[in-house]
């Protein structure tokens, strides 16, 4: 068994091979002037100060000014560090300062970039969550509403993410709320395919920060996206002309243009970020990708990937990429030349397989089942596959559920089938699955599967014992994998999730799974999925299966059962409307397991919002 997730939350949309950025978000047109605000303190001055370098384009500039802010633990510094680090594709980086942020001061701005932080880093439940405690925090503030509008409307939660955008329009604000409203209200019309409504709204974004290079950058995907590489290339042109050394312009242009397929433009970027920052791991991964996956010169790649090393030997991007192109391409020992320049694997990877495996274990364990024990056959076998996909990112045989299988043909091939993959790394165990996802951050990555319908069932199964974790990216193009090692097939009794009395359950599911679990003409979002599955060596059968409202009425519903949508031990269940705020249903099944008759009736309770 395995799967694939589309991005509900992400800024990017595997296509084939070609990927092309969406944000799916609902907002409405802004009326009114928005008055500048008036900074409390002299901390909030000089955050306002740091802001200013960032909209004018001064990225490292405010960074540089924000990091000192925070280690002075300046209110505001680190929650819009954050911000900076958002934009610039460092979601994990952005969620810790978020994090750091709201401990120094958990007010509204600062739960409200928190909130941005996590819905960038794909963490959707985590966003929503915040952002409600941001929206109801003391003192009010307009954008925290914009912010959490994005996050609601990511979770299919669309009406209520337009009463936010109205919220913050009747609130006022300065040019960089205006700005991120018309550029939410260009997501909504992308969303509903209205290509030049998008562009209209994109372009009065740029109106109101002109000088922000993240609004052109905006227009440029969307030129990318269009099939206009021409104008995409002369606005690059234009932005990067008087920023000719900003690092992070030239790398967030490159990954445009990389995403958007102009190879060679992307090239050229990358190549004057390296000349800008010899040391800068993100310009070099992603010229490395280009040598890999497009002009396949693994030797070039190698090359500047070790000098790059040299210059950064705690880059875990570098050193991840660097490892396996030894390993699986050109048929190297890694540790004979990594060692001697970082004889500590950086701990990127491991921070990130324990926040995989901790957010799978979270609801494992309300619903009384063992923790996954992470197992370092699997990890290799997960990491080796993220990077054989990003090695062939350009190739057909990866598109689509593509992805979960290699091809014996492309470079860096180690099995067809994920159980093949990890018995080659030294997995003993009797079965596998292989889930994989385009998200760029773990604890994203694992959540979005949770709250699907095939990918939750083999996360919340009894008999899989051990996981392992893998991930590649470079800028937006990101995988993550995530394989799972079963015991034999065994006996038990139902596991249901939402368990029962289950509390804070999110009312929409936004048909983000390949291969689609709803039949084709399905309105979305459609509400929560509800499963249950038995022991995988028994015979499940449903005669009867329904959610009930909290009037006793049955809910309309899509029925996904046993030995037809599903494995002959699983049942799932998916609402066709967004499930009420804060009511509660209950499930009733009935049938028999292995012939023998059996029901089960559990309720839970939606969360408020």
């Amino acid at each position: 068994m395995s799967g694939v997730r589309r991005p509900g939350t992400a800024r990017l949309l595997l296509l084939g091979t070609c990927l092309v950025a969406v944000i799916v978000s609902c907002q409405a047109p802004v009326t009114g002037a928005r008055p500048t605000p008036t900074p409390s303190t002299a901390g909030d001055r000089r955050v306002l100060a740091a802001d200013a370098r960032l909209f004018a384009g001064d990225y490292d500039g405010a960074e540089a000014a924000y990091r000192s802010l925070a280690g002075a633990k300046v209110p505001g510094a680190a929650s819009h560090l954050s911000t900076l680090l958002a934009y610039e594709n460092r979601f994990s980086e952005a969620i810790v300062q978020a994090q750091a942020g709201v401990a120094i001061r958990s007010d509204s701005d600062s739960l409200g970039r928190l909130t941005r932080a996590l819905d960038w880093g794909q963490d959707v439940d985590g966003a929503v969550d915040a952002g409600a405690r941001a929206v109801a925090a003391k003192p009010r503030a307009a954008l925290p509403h914009v912010y959490y509008s994005e996050a609601l409307a990511d979770s299919g939660q669309y009406d209520a993410a337009q009463r936010e955008l109205r919220t913050a329009e009747d609130m006022g604000g300065d040019a960089y709320l205006q700005a991120e409203i018309d550029r939410e209200w260009a997501n909504y019309y992308r969303s509903h395919g209205d290509s030049q409504s998008e562009l209209n709204y994109t372009e009065l974004a740029v109106k109101a920060q002109p000088r922000f290079p993240e609004r052109q950058l905006d227009l440029i995907r969307f030129d990318y996206g269009n099939q206009r590489p021409g104008a995409a290339q002369q606005l690059t042109d234009r932005i990067l002309a008087p920023h000719k050394n900003s690092y992070p312009l030239l790398v967030a242009s490159a990954d445009a243009a990389l995403v958007g397929g102009d190879a060679e433009r992307a090239s050229s970027l990358y190549r004057a970020a390296t000349q800008a920052r010899p040391e800068g791991p993100e310009a070099a991964v992603g010229l490395a990708e280009v040598d890999v996956a497009l002009q396949r010169d693994f030797t070039g790649a190698h090359d500047l990937l070790l000098a790059t090393l040299q210059r950064s030997p705690n880059s875990s991007q570098v050193y991840e990429f660097l490892r396996y192109l030894d390993l699986l391409v050109l048929n190297k020992d890694p540790a004979a030349e990594l060692n001697s320049i970082a004889p500590q694997r950086p701990a990127q990877i491991a921070t990130d397989r324990r926040a995989a495996i901790d957010t799978a274990n979270g609801p494992r364990a309300r619903l009384g089942l063992p923790a996954l024990r992470d197992d370092p056959a699997l990890d290799e076998a997960a990491q080796a596959h993220a990077y054989f996909y990003l090695f062939n990112a350009s190739q057909q045989q990866v598109s689509g559920t593509g992805i979960t299988s290699e091809d014996a043909s492309l470079p860096g091939f180690t099995g067809a089938r994920s159980i093949d993959r990890d018995r080659h790394f030294g997995f003993g165990g009797a079965r596998g699955v292989e889930l994989a996802e385009h998200l760029v951050t773990p604890v994203g990555s694992v959540q979005s599967s949770i709250d699907s319908v095939f990918h939750r069932l083999p996360l919340l199964d009894r008999e899989v014992t051990a996981a392992g974790y893998g991930e590649a990216r470079i800028g937006p193009l990101a995988i993550s994998v995530l394989d799972l090692g079963a015991s034999p097939p065994g006996a038990g009794d139902p596991i249901v999730y939402p368990g029962d009395g289950q509390t804070a359950v999110p009312p929409a599911f936004v048909d983000n799974e390949v291969p689609d679990p709803l039949p084709q003409g399905t309105i979305t979002p459609t509400g929560y999925p509800i499963t249950l599955e038995v022991g995988g060596a028994q015979q499940l059968e449903v005669t009867s299966g329904r959610l009930l409202g909290a009037d006793g009425k049955e809910v309309p519903s899509i029925t996904l059962a046993p030995n037809d949508q599903v494995g002959p031990s699983q049942w799932a269940l998916v609402p066709k409307r967004p499930l009420a705020p804060g009511a509660r249903y209950t499930v009733e099944v009935s049938g028999t397991v292995d012939g023998k008759d059996f029901s089960k009736r559990w309720s839970f309770t939606v969360a408020e919002r």
